[in-house]
């Protein structure tokens, strides 16, 4: 069966460590990564820090195989300084089809005021790629590199000759639903959809085994760049807090993120197109006194009515998923499964 993870907002809602923490307790035989190395996954575990901008987060479980999907987009030295970093190269998959950045993207992207100044781009080269792709320009595959050669398989063959084994998959999504080229805040979105049903076609994977969709949120919203906020954060004190115990640092861009209030409305659309079953929640240990809390009722007061205004939001929206994950820490293990 395939389980999908999905952003909620706009991006950087925890989904690597969702991801990792589903992998390292699930028995997944493999975990999937689409999308660009423009939207990196944080994964913390016993107190070490990985930031990765393609191998997927479920590397912790090493029986879990790691595969790259046509839909995946990244940088060779990139890729293989993280396959270092992981140790993964006995596990590591990749599609012939999947997009290799090359400089001059990454330069004509960086170069190019409308990427940069207007949607805030992160400069790393896929707005371009995926620009190339599109027009049927001249593009470098992964097949194309002799660095990558020992990773190279058929991923949809692979994938779902495994499903007919009786395998499962969990398939890693990329950024948030606000940042959608299709259902986002356009035009400050990405260069793709960022929604369940495209993870799976990037993936080569059809709809008719999924089991679960977890759709991720945090108990506030934030943006790298330029973008709608609701009730945006301005007070530097209150500011620092988020930057500094909630390491809203963007993992790609470096850059400080924006701050705004749990849009509802954006929560919705992310339940409702992306069809989750089940819901994680991350950070809420940014309410005062909810750290590494073990079980629902010790949470605080103020934790507890944002979880409950979860479970209500849930009643109303179809396909009505379940409040499953509470993320109280950075650390993989600080996750509280209800």
């Amino acid at each position: 069966m395939i389980d999908i993870v999905c952003g909620g907002q706009a991006g950087d809602e925890g989904k690597g460590k969702i991801s990792a923490y589903l992998s390292y307790k699930g028995d997944y035989d493999y975990c999937v990564r689409v999308g660009g190395p423009n939207a990196g996954h944080t994964v913390v575990a016993d107190g070490k820090s990985y930031t990765l901008k393609n191998i997927p987060s479920g590397f912790l479980n090493p029986a879990t195989k790691l595969v790259l999907g046509a839909g995946a987009y990244t940088k060779t030295e990139w890729l293989l300084k993280e396959v270092a970093l992981t140790g993964t190269q006995d596990r590591l998959i990749i599609d012939p089809y999947a997009v290799l950045i090359t400089d001059e993207e990454t330069a004509a992207e960086q170069g190019a005021g409308h990427f940069m100044k207007h949607i805030g781009s992160v400069g790393t080269g896929l707005g371009q790629a995926v620009k190339d792709r599109i027009e049927r320009r001249e593009v470098k595959f992964a097949k194309d590199e002799p660095l990558l050669k020992d990773f190279i398989q058929d991923v949809p063959e692979l994938l779902n000759g495994a499903l007919d084994q009786g395998q499962n998959i969990l398939l890693e999504g990329t950024q948030g639903i606000k940042l959608s080229l299709l259902h986002g805040e356009y035009p400050f979105v990405t260069s793709r959809d960022t929604t369940a049903s495209t993870f799976l076609g990037e993936a080569g994977l059809g709809p008719k085994s999924v089991r679960d969709v977890y759709v991720v949120f945090k108990p506030y919203i934030t943006r790298v760049g330029p973008g709608p906020l609701e009730k945006e954060m301005t007070d530097e004190k209150d500011l620092e807090v988020y930057h500094t115990k909630g390491h809203e640092i963007g993992s790609v861009s470096k850059r400080l993120r924006r701050v705004g209030a749990f849009e509802k409305r954006s929560a919705s659309r992310a339940i409702m197109i992306n069809n989750a079953t089940k819901i994680a929640i991350t950070h809420i240990d940014m309410f005062a006194g909810n750290d590494h809390i073990k079980s629902y009722e010790d949470f605080s007061d103020e934790a507890k009515a944002f979880l409950e205004g979860i479970k209500a939001l849930s009643k109303e929206v179809y396909p009505h998923p379940k409040l499953a994950l509470v993320s109280t820490g950075p650390d993989m293990e600080d996750t509280l499964v209800l």
